[in-house]
């Protein structure tokens, strides 16, 4: 089963907040998934000692650029998710991050999915 890694949103994945996200892949790794896949979500890659968190399942691809981001995905990506809990993304203020971010101008892969399953997440 593929991976893909939620480091920096692993708090509003964890509270199905986030159903969205956004990758600069090449094209060619970017084919290998599908809608109706089902990908194991880690809290950072394995290699650098990541857990599984969660197991989504896709629901959309596309690429899109990064300046065509509006108000939904702020919500889509989490983003609001941590503005409400007073949380940063980025070591910035949400607000402040996703705007930035949407100021760009390049494509990346958008990634819808749905949560399937949540991990048991152990105490710390």
């Amino acid at each position: 089963m593929k991976i893909i890694s939620f480091a920096w949103t692993t708090p509003s994945l964890l509270a199905r907040r986030k159903t969205r996200t956004r990758r600069n892949w090449n094209d060619k790794y970017a084919s290998r998934f599908k809608v109706g896949d089902l990908i194991q979500a880690y809290d950072k890659q394995p290699r650098f000692k990541g857990k599984r968190i969660a197991i989504i399942k896709i629901i959309g691809i596309k690429k899109q650029n990064l300046s065509e981001m509006t108000s939904k995905d702020f919500e889509k990506e989490g983003f609001k998710y941590f503005e409400e809990k007073g949380l940063k993304i980025w070591d910035r203020e949400p607000s402040d991050a996703f705007n930035d971010w949407a100021e760009e101008d390049y494509k990346v892969w958008v990634i819808d999915f749905e949560i399937i399953k949540l991990e048991k997440q152990k105490r710390r």
